[in-house]
């Protein structure tokens, strides 16, 4: 890609980015840290971006000196304590960055990263995932929509079974909502099953007597069960044994954040690639960071750092997407089909227990493009606005957040970011996709739409407004594909989740 050429910024050689003071790899200027102090803020914003771009192709160049230099401007520049957002995100895709070097020497990547890295703060991370929960709505609208469609989808049903296979994401305050809103259904609430997979089982038990206890208060008939597992570990082949799916329930599945992970599951290699489209009707994460900056500095990035960050096709207007938007070359069906034989199994095996709803949440990106450098340009576009929804939502309660959302971007976020970037083959778990690949997945596999109703989307609007996330400039937003049938929860317009829902297709054979 020429924008990553040795002795080029991109268009910063030509504008005021010029005077900003740009360290040789060649030689050994800006090896002190004098020149840190001779940049102002915005400089060092602006700096910071070049390099984490100029380190990345040599990551991908597998140019071990050239990348180790510009992660020691980047370090000198960034930092996890750091009090502006865009130095504490370069520090995070440093650290992801420096693992992927790693890996180019595999007897050192393994005797340095073994131990597994935050593996002495793991009983940490229930805690930053409820951070994360509680200042930031999208898990609260992915559980309001998913109990609105499985609410609608099992009108008059008396037999319910739900099966929860969110594993990390789920939550029992998802499904003590969906007892208050089947409690007040016309006809009363039914008798309710719920399945949860999860492999951890001290959360299991936990959820089993907070549902019982809140099941009882509610009058509903209520049963659960427990499947310490994960997601990719099921047999598939005995899935309705392994659920305990029973003939005379309606079945109900909801998948929060999960169902990418099964893409690895086969794959000793990379994903798809992707195509970038210039252009966008919305602003890029980075800009949205910039915009909360000095202008001068938000009208630098968007001058100089634009072509960089442009969106690609399915995450541009959100009104534009559709499922037919984009195709798949023969090389990447190819692949598609190397690296599917997991997801196929389970989408086939869910088929066949015929559920009345499936309901699938996944983040709206592309991170399992064929290349490093697209994934990386993909994952640094959509982390820049988790980490600004996160540094906002946190600023005010800064007198007792403070430390909670440096947890959340370092173990939750921080951890997607080096499973995206960082790792390769049967590792690299976070293989978020688009809403329009997951459509032909879906399809191929028998399934089909299950139109998300005008009223779901008003009650997930209502909720963002009750809790404040509404209105403004850089409000969160709840919208429709272009079909009209699945929602997108977005930030400044960006979407940064999907929200489909699905059934055994009629025409399948």
């Amino acid at each position: 890609m020429e924008m990553f050429q040795e002795d080029t910024l991109s268009s910063a050689t030509s504008s005021p980015a010029s005077s900003l003071y740009t360290p040789s790899p060649n030689g050994h200027g800006g090896l002190g840290s004098s020149w840190v102090q001779e940049l102002s803020h915005d400089q060092q914003g602006l700096r910071l971006i070049n390099l984490l771009y100029q380190c990345a192709a040599e990551v991908a160049a597998g140019a071990f000196d050239r990348a180790n230099f510009y992660l020691e401007q980047i370090t000198q520049l960034a930092s996890l304590d750091a009090p502006h957002t865009l130095q504490r995100l370069a520090a995070v895709f440093a650290d992801a960055l420096a693992r992927k070097l790693l890996n180019l020497v595999p007897g050192l990547s393994r005797a340095l990263l073994s131990t597994g890295g935050n593996s002495a703060e793991a009983h940490l991370v229930p805690a930053a995932r409820r951070h994360l929960f509680d200042v930031l709505p999208f898990m609260k609208l992915a559980y309001l929509t998913t109990n609105h469609a499985i609410l609608e989808a099992m009108e008059g049903e008396r037999f319910v079974h739900v099966v929860d296979l969110s594993g990390p994401a789920a939550n029992p305050v998802q499904w003590i909502a969906l007892f208050h809103a089947f409690r007040g259904r016309r006809g009363g609430p039914p008798h309710l099953r719920i399945t949860a997979v999860h492999d951890g089982r001290e959360f299991l038990a936990n959820m089993a007597a907070v549902l019982a206890k809140e099941a009882e208060a509610f009058d509903i008939p209520f049963q659960f069960s427990a499947v310490e597992a994960r997601l990719e570990e099921l047999d598939f082949d005995a899935l309705r044994h392994v659920l305990r799916v029973r003939s005379g329930e309606a079945l109900a599945v909801s998948v929060v954040g999960q169902l990418h992970r099964l893409l690895a599951a086969d794959d000793a290699g990379g994903g798809r690639s992707s195509r970038h489209v210039p252009g966008s009707s919305c602003l890029t994460p980075v800009q949205i960071i910039a915009r909360s900056s000095p202008s001068s500095f938000g009208e630098l990035l968007e001058r100089e750092i634009n072509t960089r960050l442009q969106l690609s096709p399915d995450s541009s207007a959100v009104l534009s997407m559709s499922p037919q938007s984009s195709s798949l070359s023969p090389a990447n069906q190819q692949q598609q089909q190397r690296e599917k034989a997991k997801l196929g199994s389970f989408l086939r095996a869910v088929r066949a227990l015929s559920p009345k709803i499936m309901v699938v949440v996944e983040p709206e990106a592309n991170h399992n493009a064929a290349t490093f450098l697209e994934r990386f340009e993909e994952a640094l576009n959509y982390y820049a606005s988790l980490f600004d929804c996160l540094e906002r939502a946190s600023a005010a309660q800064a007198h007792r957040c403070a430390g909670e959302r440096a947890r959340a971007e370092r173990l939750v976020l921080g951890e997607e970011i080096r499973g995206v970037v960082a790792r390769e083959g049967a590792e690299r778990k976070e293989r978020h996709e688009r809403l329009a690949q997951w459509a032909r997945r879906m399809e191929a596999a028998g399934m089909e739409r299950v139109g998300l109703s005008y009223a779901g989307m008003m009650e997930a609007r209502k909720l963002l407004q009750s809790c404040g996330w509404g209105g403004g400039d850089y409000a969160y937003q709840v919208a429709h594909d272009a079909r009209g049938e699945a929602f997108f929860f977005c930030w400044h317009r960006k979407p940064l989740y999907s929200v489909s829902a699905w059934r055994p297709s009629c025409r399948h054979t």
